[in-house]
């Protein structure tokens, strides 16, 4: 897996802490307490879960899955680099994170699995469903 092959926990965290990120170390090998997102100070600070395992396992599979691209395990691993940014810089109209634990885990099938879970948004700042500007229709190209 080129220059990614080694400690894939130990690349992504450098590679998040280059974008800004600042951690502390979990409860358990491979979590990670999400401090700072850039200049986000994190409301809730979310657990970023990269256990060894099934990182691995996890990022060899999307790189199977991208083995037509020029370099699979590096694409691999960016894809879930950004799918950790996306989750843990999304914040409600307040500037308040939602996120409370993202990463890879065992999924009930015994494969490993990526998962994002979060709190419920404060009362209020949800956008009620028949408020939202957002429409999707099958019939349209």
């Amino acid at each position: 897996m080129n220059d990614v092959h080694g400690d894939l926990e130990a690349t992504l965290v450098r590679r998040l802490e280059a974008r800004g990120f600042s951690f502390e170390p979990g409860a358990r090998p491979g979590d990670h307490t999400v401090v700072r997102a850039g200049s986000l100070d994190l409301f809730l600070r979310p657990t970023l879960s990269l256990p060894a395992d099934e990182l691995t396992e996890y990022v060899t599979a999307m790189a199977e899955d991208l083995r037509d691209e020029p370099d699979p395990p590096v694409d691999a691993l960016s894809l879930v680099e950004i799918h950790i940014e996306e989750e843990l810089t999304s914040v409600d109209a307040d500037g308040r994170n939602h996120a409370t634990a993202v990463g890879v885990r065992r999924g009930r099938g015994g494969r490993a699995e990526w998962f994002a879970e979060r709190a419920e948004p404060a009362a209020g700042h949800a956008v009620p469903v028949e408020d939202a500007d957002l429409e999707w229709r099958a019939d349209r190209p």
